[in-house]
């Protein structure tokens, strides 16, 4: 397993890609990042934004009574 960890000769890797020498890591490493950009650049839901709102009228009220709860 310590095999796959070393560095190679600097020849690029199976993709052709990427100069590290993880081969399938840095595919799954690729594929995890487009996952978490797609996820990311979604909406966030309007109910969501509604508790965050709501959140934060809670605390602001709090905040101004004095009570700290």
């Amino acid at each position: 397993m310590d095999d796959q960890r070393k560095p190679t000769d600097g020849s690029p890797t199976d993709t052709g890609k990427d100069d590290t020498p993880l081969g399938p890591s840095n595919a799954i490493g690729r594929r995890l990042r487009a996952y978490y950009e797609d996820v990311a650049a979604e909406p966030v839901p309007d109910r969501f934004l509604s508790l965050l709102d709501a959140l934060d009228a809670a605390e602001k009220k709090s905040k101004t009574s004095g009570t700290g709860e």
